[in-house]
């Protein structure tokens, strides 16, 4: 990031326009400035003058100052790449026309917006200051670029010994160990390198998985050195973000998918491959790879495979195991999973197959037949996505994921990743003996992970388990914890625990504060407010997010629910149609406007809302459960009882449908079917007192 100036612009500013999606972008000098004119339809034009620049490569953007003290970077870039590549012009980032401000991608919103959304990765020191009853930000920042405090810290002790005639480089709050050349040994015979000492096998990541992770930042300034889960709260292997084996989809920024790595789990770290002065690489090409993997083995033909091409016109080492994904529609960056290529795999998961990427003609069965040829009997490499391949007979998804949770050779991130996804496929819940050695013994990235799979337990269970990590060290985990205990009523969570949990709640709300000009903390904000029964600074809390992001469902939906508990059916009704109107895929939307059609009397329209929220997202529990009791009452029992009957099977069942289909089948009279099914809820939810009270009933029904 610089000072716009002619020798930090790349792009040209010589009246050329740039006709992008309905605008026009014209770049100008005026008076000495360097100026964007926008214009649209018949709208006078726009005067935008650049202030700053923003990268160099592949791409150069341009930032302007707009109300409030934020600064946008304009949805177009200068193409720094040569012409021959494509290069050497203006280019528009948008994929199609944005629509004002209840658009995310409307270049005036929060998705350009620098200082929420790049400052903190591409300054120094910076303090983000968002005025939360204003609106407007106060950005400052010790350097405008990257420098050496971004990640060793203050740096004053440093400048007092060279200034003192000191020599080194010592003095920094945050040292790191002098690189090593021969720190990886391979000797005769060995295949792979191994690490010969074993330094901080973390410290690395701790540093620079701030900004090369997606995460959210829990205070503001993040001290830089400070452990990544102290500042931030990660965010795992998502869907949407990555693909189910790992790869990289959305813009992930390399921490995660680097370690969750056999390479990382190897104890390889950034540095072995990056210099992170020069930014380069330390060796070119394949040669980076063989520095610790013998290039008699993984360069000979048998495993490169392609017979009949140069190994200069063979893929390399990156082509197959980094593949990379596009994004800014010129920036490939590059996975950092090292996958091994698995046709199969990536078709049974659907993921992206690099393969395919070259061969696109191919199905995956030849693709994977090719590499057996010339593999030969070749044990394949073991990859964590094995274990989710669903075989003829297999367990369900979520034990699938549970074996990846519970593996020793997984990584700790990994590890929460995958207890993470076991919740989200609302498996049984394990044993709280387990959950609670996981809590106690497990990573900080696993226990972090955990807290998604506790926060759905009973209250009892939940409580219980969450009580020790309210203490944890890391804020992320205290933050995690008070969050998953906000549903609970407080006189479930005891005097001697309100302490302890108000601390934590008090460290939630400042994370929320410190993001205070996105939606989402606002809309957390009000629903702390509502669980203090302040509806009004409930209220004020939705009015601010929708302020900031007219395109914010969820701000939509809670409104509504404002209304609802005001009494106030018709505006409710009205908020939850303007979501709609947003977004009208949306299944919680859907659900929300189904309870609110059934209670203003309107069954009919209320099933059919129940129906599409349900077949959207067939795997939430709850929208199944709306869209079952609604037939029921509409008189159709025998489909509630079928959907039910599915549901369950399908393994994504949670304790309530559990209850509704015994109840249902109870009421019919199927006492047989009814105590069945009640045995498995009390199998499988051991926790919930329900199942055997009911179950107590209907053997009681039985012998009458």
């Amino acid at each position: 990031m610089e000072l716009a100036s002619e020798q930090s612009l790349e792009g040209v500013f010589d009246g050329r326009t740039l006709e992008a999606h309905g605008v026009s972008w014209t770049f100008l000098r005026q008076e000495g400035a360097f100026v964007v004119e926008r214009a649209e339809s018949a709208q006078p034009a726009e005067r935008l003058v650049v202030e700053y620049s923003f990268g160099v490569d592949p791409i150069q953007q341009l930032l302007v100052p707009r109300p409030g003290g934020r600064w946008q970077a304009l949805p177009l870039a200068w193409d720094t790449r040569p012409a021959e590549q494509g290069g050497e012009r203006w280019r528009s980032l948008e994929s199609a026309e944005t629509s004002g401000p209840v658009d995310p991608l409307h270049w005036e919103g929060l998705a350009y917006n620098w200082n929420s959304q790049c400052a903190a990765c591409h300054s120094t020191g910076l303090h983000k200051a968002f005025d939360d009853e204003t609106g407007a930000f106060e950005t400052r920042w010790q350097e405008l670029d990257i420098g050496c405090e971004a990640c060793h810290g203050p740096g004053s002790v440093h400048v007092a010994r060279a200034e003192a005639g000191g020599s080194g480089s010592g003095g920094w709050a945050r040292a790191f160990a002098a690189a090593d050349p021969d720190r990886w040994q391979r000797g005769a015979g060995q295949r792979i390198a191994t690490p010969s000492g074993a330094p901080d096998p973390d410290i690395e990541l701790e540093v620079c998985g701030p900004c090369h992770a997606r995460r959210e930042p829990l205070v503001d300034p993040a001290p830089p050195g400070a452990a990544l889960l102290d500042g931030y709260r990660p965010r795992l292997l998502e869907p949407g973000l990555y693909f189910d084996d790992g790869q990289i989809r959305e813009e992930v920024y390399v921490w995660g998918s680097f370690a969750q790595s056999r390479m990382y789990a190897a104890g390889v770290r950034c540095s072995d491959c990056h210099d992170p002065h020069a930014l380069t690489l330390k060796r070119p090409g394949n040669s980076l790879c063989a520095g610790c993997h013998a290039s008699e083995v993984f360069e000979a033909p048998g495993h490169r495979g392609h017979a009949g091409l140069s190994a200069e016109d063979s893929p390399g080492c990156i082509d197959c195991h980094m593949p990379a994904r596009t994004y800014m529609q010129v920036d490939p960056r590059h996975d950092h999973s090292f996958p091994v290529p698995r046709p199969l795999r990536s078709q049974a998961l659907g993921a992206p197959d690099v393969c395919a990427g070259c061969h696109p003609t191919h199905t995956p069965q030849a693709l994977a037949a090719a590499i057996t040829r010339w593999r030969g009997s070749a044990p394949a490499a073991p990859h964590w996505a094995d274990a989710l391949v669903a075989a003829d007979g297999a367990p369900g998804p979520s034990r699938r994921w549970l074996s990846v949770a519970t593996n020793p050779r997984s990584t700790d991130w990994l590890k929460g990743s995958a207890w993470l996804r076991y919740a989200e496929a609302s498996g049984p819940a394990p044993p709280s003996s387990l959950l609670a050695t996981r809590l106690s013994e497990g990573g900080p990235l696993e226990r972090l992970g955990l807290l998604g799979l506790v926060g759905r337990l009973p209250v009892e269970s939940r409580v219980t388990l969450l009580a020790p990590v309210l203490d944890d060290p890391l804020r992320s985990l205290r933050v995690g914890a008070a969050e998953a205990l906000l549903s609970v009523d407080p006189a479930r969570i005891g005097p001697s625990l309100r302490p302890r949990f108000e601390r934590a709640l008090g460290e939630y709300r400042a994370a929320q504060r410190a993001n205070a000009e996105r939606p989402e903390a606002q809309l957390n904000l009000a629903g702390l407010a509502r669980r203090g029964g302040d509806l009004a600074g409930a209220r004020i809390r939705l009015d601010r997010a929708l302020a900031r992001a007219p395109y914010f469902v969820p701000a939509h939906v809670n409104r509504a629910d404002l209304d609802r508990l005001e009494g106030k059916e018709d505006a409710a009704l009205e908020g939850l149609r303007r979501a709609l109107a947003i977004d009208p895929d949306n299944a919680t939307v859907r659900y929300a406007l189904g309870l609110a059609l059934h209670r203003g009397g309107d069954p009919s329209a209320a099933l059919a809302a129940f129906a599409r929220a349900a077949t959207a997202e067939p795997d939430q529990p709850t929208f199944t459960l709306g869209f079952a009791l609604s037939l029921d009452a509409a008189g159709r029992r025998e489909e509630a009882i079928e959907v039910l009957v599915s549901s369950v099977r399908a393994e994504q069942a949670d304790a309530e449908l559990y209850h509704a289909l015994v109840s249902l089948l109870r009421d019919k009279g199927a006492f047989g079917e009814a105590r069945q099914f009640a045995r498995e809820w009390a199998q499988r939810f051991a926790d919930d007192d329900r199942a055997p009270r009911l179950l107590r009933s209907l053997e009681g029904a039985a012998s009458r």
